[in-house]
């Protein structure tokens, strides 16, 4: 897939593999050093498959099959001072060490011999290239490290396979996010992140529209790659500059672009990889991002051309049997195909989203005659399927379904079957316009604060899970009787509807106890739209939510300082007004905290809450 110059910085900053890959070489020691990232740029490949009479670039090849003849030649700078022989070698299966003509090499520095032209042998599983410095012994040191430990490398062919295709589905969406101006991101994120199957962090969505872009391309957490069968986080890789956590789950649909076990398993590596680095190699993972014409590598190590010299591990397309999408009607609707550029909604594939592998697709009809015309798609991932080119001529056949079909690779294919809707039940119905309101004012009343200490919340966008809030809305339009308003909490789950008083025909109050309507387990961010029948408006920020301890007291001697209460789980940290915090350990069941004496008596005490990273809670204290 082609991305945008624009984007591709972005990209190489954000897409961070840090444990699948890094571990490659992390046991090589010290002078394997990672940067974590994939963002070192590399040489480029230039490959293409004749399967039959057809040729194609490796960017529209998902699987290799024995007999297809593979072209290979890297793009390196005139002035190249290093030389690399380049090795295509075939693999075939973990416990079978492949025969040393299955080793083809060329010498890239010598226009007669630079380009590798070879055909898949019968029983080859897994295919790599290898970029090896020409030095003496380095062809026989990588004969022998394939041959002799075959199944290191047949597992870092899949790891590196699978890092591409999942590596495809990000850039897929954050090229999406890009072709769009500031105020359609709320409106195109949701669906480009049901597409490529990731689960994006909707509090983004809520900020204003010239930060939401920056929000889910920047921040930790904010995109993560998701599978069919959950959306939580089993794990966060942290501990360095993260900005994409991948999601670390096994699901079925693996190969087909769903998150796959490639994170869960590849920390073997590490240990295999080591047993056979040298004082005179070292194996360094090369990540393929296809375009077109082209794989570009990059690379999260320093290449090195002194003792040990590093060698570029590259993999190609597994030798397999074709895996055709499993692609499904993503509606049970009848299509109008007599509308401009309607939308095949499709799911259950991403890569049909994220890869050029799919070509020629074409939703294929039946005419009043009964002789079947295809109507050309293109595929777009932000409105979940396939737009059809134009309209479909007036004498289609709306009794049987149309088709979509085209071919995944070298292998045609047939998808899912779509009912079509005749004339009259495609009659253009105009909905009407959605209810919009905006906020005006808010104000916050709470009771006395329980337990003997009080606390106080810093920050006008709080609200504590024990207040009332009231706030005011103002309509362009005019407020219609029985309008109300929808409040959510950052778990979509929790949401109530609020009945509105109207001071005008255009402004509006309404009262809403959160921690009541939304019930205990309601915090973070709270978001209001505006109702009107089955008519809903867009969401928009209203106020923050956090849940507070209760304090009892605190106490200091010599040894130590003592703050009591209860629920003191929803603090994270507690400081006494000097720059030292005290951390609230996960899970916290206590009723003391322990603090660090102080030299002077404390003024206060500084909570700061689980429930958002910024809230702050400061409890007075009596001289």
């Amino acid at each position: 897939m082609s991305v945008p110059a624009s984007a591709k910085a972005m990209i190489r900053h954000l897409f961070t593999v840090i444990a699948v890959l890094a571990a490659l070489v992390t046991a090589a020691g010290p002078a394997a050093a990672q940067t974590g990232q994939f963002d070192l740029v590399g040489p480029t490949l230039r490959v293409s498959v004749r399967h039959g009479s057809v040729t194609l670039p490796l960017s529209q090849v998902p699987n290799l099959t024995a007999g297809d003849r593979i072209r290979v030649a890297v793009d390196l700078p005139p002035e190249q001072g290093a030389h690399y022989l380049m090795v295509l070698a075939f693999l075939r299966g973990a416990t079978n060490p492949p025969p040393k003509d299955w080793l083809t090499q060329a010498e890239t520095w010598q226009p007669k011999k630079a380009i590798i032209d070879t055909v898949v042998p019968k029983g080859a599983e897994q295919a790599l290239v290898f970029l090896v410095p020409d030095i003496g012994g380095a062809i026989g040191a990588v004969t022998a490290a394939v041959r002799d430990r075959p199944g290191a490398f047949v597992r870092a062919s899949q790891e590196l396979n699978q890092a591409m295709l999942d590596r495809a589905r990000l850039a897929a969406f954050l090229d999406g996010i890009h072709r769009y101006d500031a105020t359609r991101i709320a409106e195109v994120s949701p669906q480009l992140a049901q597409s490529l199957a990731v689960k994006l962090d909707t509090n983004c969505l809520l900020r204003q529209a010239d930060t939401q872009a920056a929000c889910l391309t920047q921040s930790s957490n904010a995109v993560v790659l998701a599978d069919s069968q959950t959306s939580s986080i089993a794990e966060t890789l942290a501990g360095a500059p993260v900005d994409l956590a991948l999601q670390l789950s096994a699901t079925p649909q693996g190969g087909y672009g769903y998150y796959s076990p490639y994170i869960g398993v590849v920390r073997d590596l590490a240990r295999i990889f080591g047993a056979f680095q040298s004082a005179q190699l070292q194996f360094i993972p090369a990540l393929s991002e296809q375009r077109s014409g082209a794989t570009d590598l990059l690379l999260n190590a320093v290449p090195s051309f002194r003792r040990p010299q590093s060698v570029l591990v590259v993999a190609l397309p597994p030798v397999s049997a074709p895996k055709l999408p499993p692609l499904q009607p993503a509606t049970n609707a009848a299509l109008c195909l007599y509308r401009p550029g309607v939308v095949l909604p499709v799911s259950g594939a991403p890569l049909v989203f994220a890869t050029d592998y799919p070509r020629g697709m074409a939703l294929r009809v039946r005419k009043a005659g009964g002789a079947s015309i295809d109507l050309p798609v293109a595929v777009d991932a932000a409105k979940g399927g396939y737009v059809l080119a134009g309209s479909a001529p007036p004498d289609v056949d709306t009794a049987a379904p149309g088709v979509l079909h085209g071919i995944w690779g070298f292998t045609p294919f047939d998808g899912p079957a779509f009912a079509l809707g005749d004339k009259a039940a495609c009659t253009e119905k105009v909905a009407p316009p959605r209810p919009q309101a905006s906020l005006v004012a808010k104000s916050v009343e709470r009771a006395a604060s329980p337990g003997p200490m009080p606390l106080r919340l810093e920050g006008a966008d709080l609200i504590a899970q024990d207040a009332r809030l009231t706030f005011s809305l103002r309509t362009a339009g005019r407020f219609s009787p029985g309008d109300t308003v929808e409040i959510a909490a950052a778990d979509d789950r929790l949401t109530t509807t609020v009945p509105l008083r109207l001071q005008d025909a255009q402004v509006a109050v309404a009262t809403v106890s959160p921690g009541t309507a939304l019930g205990p387990s309601a915090y973070g961010p709270l978001r209001f739209r505006l109702k009107r029948g089955d008519a809903t408006g867009e969401w928009q920020k209203l106020a923050t939510l956090v849940r507070l301890p209760t304090l009892g007291g605190f106490a200091c001697d010599p040894v130590r300082c003592t703050v009591s209460g209860s629920n003191l789980f929803l603090i994270r940290d507690v400081g006494t007004g000097g720059p030292e915090r005290t951390a609230v350990p996960d899970g916290f069941t206590g009723t003391t905290i322990d603090l660090p004496p102080a030299a002077t008596p404390p003024t206060s005490l500084s909570l700061a809450l689980r429930d958002d990273p910024d809230a702050r809670a400061v409890a007075t204290l009596s001289p």
